[in-house]
């Protein structure tokens, strides 16, 4: 029997990881900028980049760790737990630890670099980076990723009849109590630190708290969803109409609070709880709204699509360390700020692209899918009769 494939994930992941990198270039030229971000075109910053960034920052993330949680409890249940793990030291666990080491260093060196600091970089690297400035550049994902694999895993031992698929559909107490968790632990942990905050915990992950549960649900959310059959024929599809509205209504709210909010002078634990609920509302609706389509509109594929989700993992690999020197170089030409956006946005997303596809794709970790020539589509992405 023919087996379908689901091809919008593969649309849907390339589309959010593109996204990313206009989301990163934008913080380059957004009206208040964090001291800390890379690089910080001063001469023209724009409140649009800043409007966009919020939108863009709560979403991202969410739909990443969905697809993650769906295709990982999939992948135990094909390939059996020793399996995965194989599979997963060169695709995730060697990447990340070459990434975060060698990369990640010369990447946030770059914060002083760009703003001519006096201090070489093995002096950075030697009291500041492995202090401070600690971090792991975009690779901290492939960390987080790892850990919820270990916890899948755990789940999976205690509880082999997880990865035994049957059909359901959520009601409407699910995505309330899903909307609970998110906004309660939001607001619980806002509580004690600014919703952005970076922390790093014994050098090993580099999470933001205050969505760690967040994430960690949405994780398991797409792994409960694949035993469920969602997105598969007769299973459930999130509806474009529903959550369509609800997308665009709690994401006009968030952006509300987020912008005008603190003008009423309204006390801060009442301000952090509306943050959490509108914050917690907009990245459920968004999450399931582009699910729903991506399912219902973009489940096809072709060269072209099927060379962007192929590449989108190397994307998503070099796009820092090449979009911040390129955002650097155009650092005070005398340019409309739109187009230097846009020669930077593109510059990087052409790099990135051919950097993937004719350079990390000959390395096993970043190795292209195999491609069914007869249909021209990826045959690594399908689901169950």
């Amino acid at each position: 029997m023919k087996r379908n494939r689901l091809y919008f994930f593969d649309n849907l992941k390339w589309f959010i990881i593109w996204l990313m990198v206009v989301f990163h270039g934008a913080m380059c030229y957004m009206a208040y900028a964090p001291d800390w971000w890379y690089v910080v075109d001063k001469d023209q910053p724009v409140l649009s980049a800043t409007i966009f960034i919020c939108w863009a920052d709560i979403f991202i993330m969410p739909v990443m760790f969905f697809i993650s949680g769906y295709f990982g409890l999939m992948s135990m249940s094909r390939h059996g737990l020793r399996l995965f793990w194989r599979k997963k030291v060169s695709r995730i666990i060697l990447p990340w630890l070459f990434g975060s080491i060698f990369i990640a260093p010369p990447v946030t060196y770059i914060i002083l670099a760009s703003r001519h600091a006096n201090m070489g970089f093995w002096d950075f690297y030697g009291n500041l980076f492995w202090g401070p400035l600690y971090e792991q550049a975009q690779y901290w994902y492939l960390g987080a990723l790892l850990a919820l694999y270990g916890l899948l895993t755990l789940t999976v031992e205690l509880f082999p009849r997880l990865c035994e698929q049957r059909a359901g559909r959520p009601g409407g107490r699910t995505f309330l109590y899903m909307f609970l968790v998110a906004a309660g632990s939001i607001g619980a942990i806002s509580s004690f630190m600014h919703p952005d905050t970076w922390r790093f915990f014994a050098y090993i992950l580099v999470l933001q708290p205050v969505r760690i549960p967040l994430y960690i649900m949405v994780f398991f959310t797409g792994a409960w969803a694949w035993r469920q059959k969602w997105f598969t024929k007769g299973g459930y599809v999130p509806g474009t109409g529903t959550w369509g509205m609800a997308f665009l209504l709690t994401g006009i709210a968030y952006l509300w609070q987020k912008f005008f909010l603190p003008e009423l002078g309204w006390e801060a634990a009442v301000m952090t709880w509306t943050n959490a609920i509108t914050m917690g509302a907009f990245a459920l609706s968004s999450l399931f709204f582009l699910l729903g389509f991506f399912r219902k509109w973009l489940n096809g594929t072709g060269r072209l699509l099927s060379a962007l989700g192929g590449t989108s993992y190397g994307v998503y690999y070099l796009h820092m360390p090449v979009l911040f020197p390129v955002a650097w170089a155009f650092v005070g030409t005398e340019m409309n700020v739109y187009l230097k956006y846009i020669c930077v946005c593109v510059l990087t997303l052409g790099i990135c692209y051919l950097g993937s596809r004719y350079g990390l794709s000959h390395l096993k970790s970043f190795a292209l899918p195999n491609i069914n020539r007869e249909e021209g589509v990826t045959a690594g992405r399908e689901c169950l009769r």
